[in-house]
């Protein structure tokens, strides 16, 4: 005798077991412990789950197998990650912009330099100004050299700040200093203007018209 199973009937025992077998299983997964028992019959190999209470009948063999398997290897390593935002301090304060060259290599007159701090802010900015050396000493209250009469440098030392209003324009002017023989001693070569505000600076050195005014705000 010929049995002929149509691939429909075929189709539909195979969801009956699924549902008859791997249902229970995952059912007693999510709700026991992490070991599951079950009772095989070896002559049909049907399986049915049972809890550690319940016996197997004459025909069965119980078997016991963990729910979670050992921990596999470690997969491979993702893609980089989109950046970030920025960070609350990127852009914001200190401000710090600097302005070089500040004197004229090898020249010496008593003609007065500018400096000019704007406050474009809407509050009080603190800003503090440094002339430094080539060493990168603060030459604040040092003596100008060639300076008649003698004049110290303008500005703040340490981190000392003076109050500047919103919309005002801080202007500090100074003799430019002997700068020969180049490099000499006590000579300004570079100005940093320091603020916890959005500013602007700006500068005219004079030197006989030789001199570049170049003030930048430092990028961070």
């Amino acid at each position: 005798m010929t049995i002929k199973f149509s691939r429909r009937r075929i189709i539909a025992c195979a969801a009956v077991f699924a549902v008859a077998v791997l249902v229970p299983i995952a059912l007693h997964a999510a709700s026991s412990s992490s070991t599951l028992e079950a009772c095989v019959n070896p002559g049909n190999g049907l399986m049915r789950l049972v809890d550690s209470s319940t016996a197997c009948h004459n025909n069965e063999t119980r078997v016991t197998w963990n729910s979670e398997g050992p921990s596999g290897p470690p997969g491979p390593k993702g893609d980089p990650g989109d950046p970030g935002p920025p960070g609350p301090s990127s852009g914001g304060p200190p401000f710090v912009w600097v302005c070089t060259p500040a004197h004229l290599a090898n020249g010496a007159n008593n003609t007065l330099s500018h400096l000019y701090v704007f406050n474009g802010s809407g509050t009080t900015a603190n800003v503090g100004v440094n002339f430094f050396d080539l060493g990168g000493t603060n030459l604040v209250g040092v003596t100008i050299p060639g300076s008649a009469p003698a004049t110290p440098y303008p500005g703040e030392t340490g981190t000392n700040t003076v109050p500047l209003a919103t919309h005002a324009t801080r202007h500090l002017a100074w003799p430019i200093p002997n700068g020969a023989p180049d490099p000499a001693p006590n000579v300004a070569f570079t100005i940093r203007v320091t603020s916890d505000q959005p500013i602007v600076v700006g500068a005219n050195f004079l030197g006989g018209g030789f001199m570049p005014n170049e003030c930048n705000l430092l990028p961070k």
